[in-house]
């Protein structure tokens, strides 16, 4: 197939919104506002054209709400009719009238990679609002639950574009009765309609004038005009669906002595439609795709077939190079061929997407040709582990590495030059890379699939993301038993195991960490045994079982040193020590997290949780100077590594020192401080220090 042959291998955080003062309930704002939040609308299309009737009948319908909840718009038709168009060009026109924030996701309801998750949904607004990463709780319900105290006394302007049904949209509804949501569906959303009383509004294709209208806002109207007949023809072959219209519009601008004839004539070919579709609409869109399609440089109709593959919503340039193996400034360069003829969707900042049309008439270029398919999505899979895996310096390993040959080695990787920068790339990646880890077990690519799936640790580690990090745990433990690498299978038990432990599933997090260390046990990796037995530990601690915490600290230790496992020994010890202090035994826990702190000299990040401990056991025993001079350096360490959950730990710590010395509106002060960082992350220990402040 032409264009296609792949050839063989080549050598920060904000809290919350405090609640507001209750305000009377009002109709939708029609005034300016002071602008804040988020700014998440997509822009209007360059050339929108027509829609004036439903732009009225969408103002008509705004006026009208007299419901409780959200005012909530539905914008149907079929796919490529410009109805993510006229929502987002109403959406902009309305944008100052809500100063709280405007989000959007396109929930994928008829992608060809299928719709959007509620839960990475729910995620992605709540960190758009406020909400740190590490503060998402893992359950459907509860997101939900948090979603809504979020957007309480807070008018939004959500999009919601290309919903799949009516249950998808439902917990994305923000709970501030002046909100406006607009819904945009190839269906109708009966429910949505009847039990949330969103107002309907169903577009139609284009008529010629029009057509012809949006011709000539992209070629010129004297173009058209010149050649009226050939227009009205294009009009008609195109179906009137703006999608078909404008990937030829983007072919005539760019070929501006192509007369419009040559192009009524191609489209007037018959054409396979999309294997997907069948309407005599999907072969207007599959003529216009084609037209611009076989007139691509052979290297650019190899991209365009490589990205159809692309398992995630949007891409780079760095994982559109290794696709088709080409240096990174010669995609760039590919990538805006593509755009310039309305193949791709340009999003700034270097990332790209299809309209999912668009994507499934990409993926039709591969059908039949599985070998250069193959390599194609393995070559993408393998530069995000690459690249995924120049991140590990931002932790100390859980376990030896297990290494990985790379079939298709990327030629010219991403490098860092800072951890924030790895760690900000990890963020910006996340979803593609859960979507290549899924692909992988999918494609029957196991080890590539937990090798993606363990590179994903530092980003879980720092930033929690705790639905995500079960997600990812429980897909490469799944790679892991099918690759048949025990060791591999029980570091995924293990992180699963932390992810239900993060979010209060003990019951689940013991299973996990038992069949972790029964698989340790068979593979004979006494490493892995080690996180193991330690997760099972803090999973009694957080439960208050004391004493099996302590049995399972000191059996940690024991296996550390049997190892000779330096590092594993000073964490074996923080924890143990912790424990000994909440049992009561500070003089053993002194000596436990004084050799944990000395051990693991050259970590400053646990150095500083061993510090953190260990200033609050020598609080209890009276020491209190030298509790603050192991205090302070432990709060400055986390504080500037980002880790806002041991901030608070620490700020506690100093309040436990001020009601020592019988300062308690300093300690209430401090609390006050911690608390709404406890509260933020969904943490138990926000109880207890609600439970202290209500004694002072």
């Amino acid at each position: 197939m032409r264009g296609w042959k792949m050839g063989g291998p080549l050598p920060g955080d904000s809290e919350i919104s405090a609640p507001r003062v209750p305000r009377q309930r009002s109709a939708v704002r029609l005034t300016r506002q002071t602008s804040s939040g988020p700014r998440q609308l997509p822009p209007a299309p360059a050339h929108f054209t027509n829609r004036a009737a439903e732009l009225a009948l969408l103002e008509k319908l705004l006026a009208q709400h007299d419901t409780d909840g959200p005012s909530v718009h539905l914008i149907s038709g079929q796919g490529g009719i410009g109805k993510t168009a006229l929502a987002a060009a109403w959406g902009r026109h309305l944008a100052d009238r809500f100063p709280d924030g405007h989000l959007w996701a396109d929930l994928g309801g008829f992608s060809a990679n299928g719709p959007l998750s509620v839960s990475e949904a729910l995620g992605r607004f709540l960190r758009a609002l406020g909400v740190p990463p590490e503060g998402l709780p893992a359950d459907v319900e509860e997101l939900t639950a948090l979603y809504r105290t979020t957007t309480a006394e807070r008018p939004l302007l959500v999009l919601l574009d290309n919903a799949a049904s009516t249950d998808q949209v439902l917990p994305l509804l923000p709970a501030d009765g002046e909100s406006l949501v607009i819904v945009t569906s190839r269906r109708r959303l009966g429910r949505l309609q009847t039990e949330h009383r969103a107002k309907l509004v169903e577009l139609s294709p284009f008529g010629s004038a029009h057509s012809a209208e949006l011709l000539g806002r992209a070629v010129g109207a004297e173009r058209v005009g010149a050649e009226a007949d050939q227009a009205r023809a294009i009009a008609e072959l195109c179906g009137g669906l703006p999608i078909a219209l404008t990937t030829v519009s983007a072919k005539l601008a760019g070929r501006p002595k192509m007369s419009l004839e040559k192009i009524a004539t191609e489209l007037g070919k018959e054409y396979r439609r999309l294997a997907t579709l069948s309407t005599k609409e999907a072969q207007s869109v599959e003529a216009s795709f084609n037209l611009s399609y076989d007139e691509l440089p052979s290297d650019a109709a190899a991209l365009y077939a490589a990205l159809g593959l692309h398992p995630g919503p949007d891409f780079g340039v760095g994982v559109a190079a290794a696709s088709i193996a080409v240096r990174p400034e010669i995609a760039d360069d590919l990538l805006d061929q593509l755009v310039d003829v309305g193949l791709l969707i340009d999003r700034g900042d270097d990332r790209y997407t299809f309209h999912d049309l668009a994507r499934l008439h990409a993926k039709e270029k591969t059908a039949g040709n599985e070998y250069d398919r193959d390599i194609a999505l393995r070559r993408m899979l393998e530069w995000y582990l690459l690249t995924a895996s120049a991140t590990t310096s931002l932790t100390v390993p859980d376990q030896d590495p297990i290494p990985y040959r790379y079939e298709y080695r990327p030629p010219a990787p991403l490098s860092f030059d800072s951890s924030d920068e790895e760690l900000a790339w990890l963020e910006l990646e996340r979803e593609n890379l859960i979507a290549a880890i899924e692909a992988a077990e999918t494609w029957q690519l196991p080890e590539l699939g937990w090798q993606l799936a363990a590179a994903m640790w530092p980003l879980f580690l720092l930033r929690k993301h705790y639905p995500d990090f079960l997600r990812v745990s429980q897909a490469g433990m799944r790679c892991a038993r099918a690759w048949g690498n025990a060791s591999a299978e029980a570091l995924m038990h293990n992180r699963s195991g932390a992810a239900c432990r993060g979010t209060g599933r003990y019951d689940e997090a013991v299973g996990h960490y038992t069949a972790g260390r029964e698989a340790a046990r068979t593979a004979g990796n006494g490493v892995v045994e080690i996180r193991s037995v330690e997760g099972l530990g803090l999973v009694a601690l957080q439960q208050g079982r004391l004493d099996d915490a302590i049995e399972w600290f000191t059996e940690d230790h024991l296996l550390s040193e049997r190892l000779d496992r330096r590092h594993d020994i000073g964490l074996a010890l923080i924890n143990l020590g912790a424990t000994r202090a909440r049992a009561g035994q500070p003089e053993a826990a002194i000596a436990d997290l004084t050799r944990a702190r000395d051990v693991l000299e050259g970590d400053d990040y646990n150095m500083a949780r061993a510090r953190i401990e260990l200033g609050r056991a020598l609080t209890v025993t009276g020491d209190l100077a030298a509790a603050r001079a192991e205090l302070e350096p432990a709060r400055a360490t986390m504080e500037a590594r980002g880790s806002r959950f041991e901030v608070a730990r620490a700020l506690t710590a100093f309040g436990e020192i001020a009601e020592a010395e019988g300062d308690p509106a300093e300690a209430r002060s401090l609390f006050d401080q911690a608390l709404p960082i406890f509260v933020g992350l969904g943490r138990p220990e926000a109880d207890s220090l609600r439970r202290r402040l209500e004694q002072l």
